[in-house]
């Protein structure tokens, strides 16, 4: 009898242990799991919130759209018409080149307290730095037309400035900028000067989008 409980005791502990041993094993292959997906998941969040920028087309060459809502508040004399302040929107297409640079052209619609200006310009600005969030300096010209009246009231401008553009999406950008902008009246068919110089300080917001 003695050796009959000896014998079940025996495979009692046996089956034990070896329920310990595959415990133990699954136990180990379980923290092993989660030990990588802890892993992946650090490094994911280290590349969402990391300041450096990933490689994107758009930083080394590529087209580009911003399209912008502007706004500019008068300076000095407002007396004379599109002087007092202006609002609008501008589209510009364009090509971004490795280190920085991206030059385009825009078009767009100024509404003034007097009366509509559209632009017609090139656009040109430069990216500062690798980081995610981008200061760029910019600076744009062109001609402002209007065509009720185009001998009067047509213009040049010339618009200096520099702002920053924070990444929304893989390729798009939210960009804000504020400038200088000054227009000139001038006579488009006797490239006469007629000595009007109206200054304002403007600002925009706007979609980047690049492949």
């Amino acid at each position: 009898m003695k050796r009959l409980y000896t014998i079940l005791a025996t495979i009692i502990l046996t089956a034990s242990f070896t329920a310990a041993q595959v415990t133990t094993e699954r136990c180990f292959h379980l923290d092993k799991v989660q030990f990588i997906q802890q892993k992946q998941d650090f490094w994911r969040s280290h590349t969402l919130y990391s300041t450096v920028a990933k490689p994107m087309s758009m930083f080394t060459g590529g087209y580009y759209n911003l399209t912008e809502g502007t706004y500019g508040w008068g300076l000095g004399l407002k007396d004379v018409p599109f002087s007092d302040h202006f609002a609008g929107i501008t589209t510009v297409n364009g090509w971004r080149f490795g280190g920085g640079l991206a030059v385009g052209l825009g078009v767009g619609y100024l509404a003034y307290n007097e009366g509509w200006l559209l632009p017609v310009y090139a656009d040109a600005r430069y990216y500062i730095g690798k980081q995610k969030n981008k200061f760029f300096a910019m600076v744009s010209g062109g001609m402002l037309f209007n065509f009720e009246d185009f001998d009067d009231n047509s213009r040049l401008f010339f618009n200096p400035g520099g702002g920053i553009t924070v990444p929304l999406t893989r390729n798009s950008q939210l960009s804000f900028a504020v400038g200088y902008y000054v227009q000139y009246d001038i006579d488009y068919f006797s490239d006469k000067y007629e000595g009007y110089r109206d200054s304002f300080i403007n600002m925009k917001l706007g979609l980047l989008f690049g492949k």
